[in-house]
């Protein structure tokens, strides 16, 4: 007999209810999951797409950027051949694509800018009186300065003695942390600025970052190997501590130059030899130590389209011009490593032939192939690309509020 109120098909019922709703339930995750991965995967494959066409973008604008490099160096080496020399940009090269009549592909602009790195100091050459007049130009007191100077000669050459009997010495590098030697060479990267003793504390400030003085004394110094800086485009820190010049001798240099001041019907000038600097500032004033030709360039292209940029930084140096600083401490016969074909050799690199001329072949031994050799006008000594490139110029400040 059954019970009151009870129906005989409330169970089954009531199972089948539940069972139903699990599935849906189960579909739902299943969905849910599904479209979590779908999701996620969509994401990844857009990152690597982004991250495929960045890829190829920057590599468009690389070839450009080397055919462009290729260019100005090809309007360099006419200029070379026509006048004997590169003297300055005055004489026409200064802006070398627009000479060449270069049209970059459409939606790309293309920049080149010279900088003449033969019209800072050599830091292969400098002694101690020009380093301390250096830092005296660059607002140090004369007793900072000259310490200075010598803690950067201590780490550059081998044996040296402090003027400053109280400087450290290279014999103080072995109570370091670490105990070293100074490599007794000119330096190869302002990074090993950071490594000598009294410069690394007034160079960089507490957070070990380069400061305000760090970047004059940069742009003020070359880390290539050449003995008369380029009075044509010489900084006045180089005029003033190379060449000693007065502030006087200084500003007519400069207003000759920039076609300035008594100079200015005249426009920008340049100097052909030493003869005419004498001319200029007296025969007493013009040195040995400054030269007129152009010794090292560094060319820098930068290539952008839309927000996309590729920046290409290439040092080059004319026939006799200059070369790398020696990789170890020159011994005390040796000759300036500017005069050393091989350390040109070594650093000599070739990337193309829009600027060179026809090559020609060695002969080769008996039963081996002849091998071609490329006349390359330049001696490429460094090149950097993008966040390679040292910026010296001075942080941005934030806007006042």
């Amino acid at each position: 007999m059954q019970p009151r109120n009870s129906s005989p098909r409330s169970g089954p019922a009531r199972w089948s209810l539940g069972e139903d709703g699990s599935v849906i339930l189960l579909v739902l995750m299943t969905l849910l999951l599904t479209a979590f991965a779908l999701t996620k995967y969509l994401e990844k494959t857009a990152v690597d797409l982004l991250a495929d066409a960045r890829e190829a973008r920057a590599g468009r604008l690389r070839v450009q950027a080397y055919s462009a490099l290729e260019t100005t160096l090809g309007v360099l080496q006419e200029f070379l051949t026509v006048d004997g020399g590169l003297h300055s940009s005055a004489e026409g090269w200064g802006q070398p694509l627009e000479f060449a009549g270069y049209a970059p592909p459409e939606g790309l602009k293309v920049e080149a800018t010279l900088e003449d790195e033969s019209g800072k100091i050599s830091l292969r050459h400098a002694d101690y009186q020009t380093l301390r007049d250096l830092f005296i130009l660059l607002g140090q007191k004369q007793s900072d300065a000259e310490r200075l100077a010598d803690a950067l000669l201590v780490w550059m050459q081998q044996g040296y003695e402090p003027v400053n009997s109280f400087n450290a010495r290279a014999a103080d590098y072995e109570r370091a942390a670490v105990a070293h030697d100074p490599p007794g060479r000119s330096l190869h990267s302002f990074s090993e600025l950071a490594s000598i003793q009294y410069v690394r504390d007034v160079l960089f400030d507490a957070n070990g970052q380069p400061n305000g003085l760090w970047r004059s004394f940069v742009d003020s110094v070359s880390l290539f190997d050449f003995s008369q800086p380029n009075v044509n485009n010489g900084r006045e820190t180089t005029l003033a501590a190379v060449g000693s010049y007065d502030a006087a001798s200084v500003k007519m240099v400069g207003d000759f130059l920039g076609g300035l001041g008594s100079y200015s019907r005249q426009g920008p000038g340049f100097f052909h030899n030493a003869q005419e600097v004498a001319g200029l500032v007296g025969q007493g004033t013009a040195g040995s130590k400054l030269g007129t030709e152009v010794r090292c360039l560094r060319v820098t292209i930068t290539v952008r389209e839309g927000q996309a940029s590729y920046r290409l930084s290439a040092v080059i140096a004319p026939p006799g011009g200059a070369a790398l600083p020696p990789a170890n401490p020159p011994a005390a016969n040796s000759t300036s490593a500017a005069d050393s074909s091989s350390t040109q050799d070594n650093a000599a690199a070739t990337a193309g032939s829009a600027a060179a001329p026809a090559a020609t072949t060695q002969p080769a031994a008996s039963g081996s192939q002849t091998q071609p050799t490329l006349n390359y006008p330049f001696t490429l000594l460094e090149i950097q690309e993008n966040d390679e490139i040292v910026d010296t110029s001075p942080p941005s400040q934030p806007a006042a509020q």
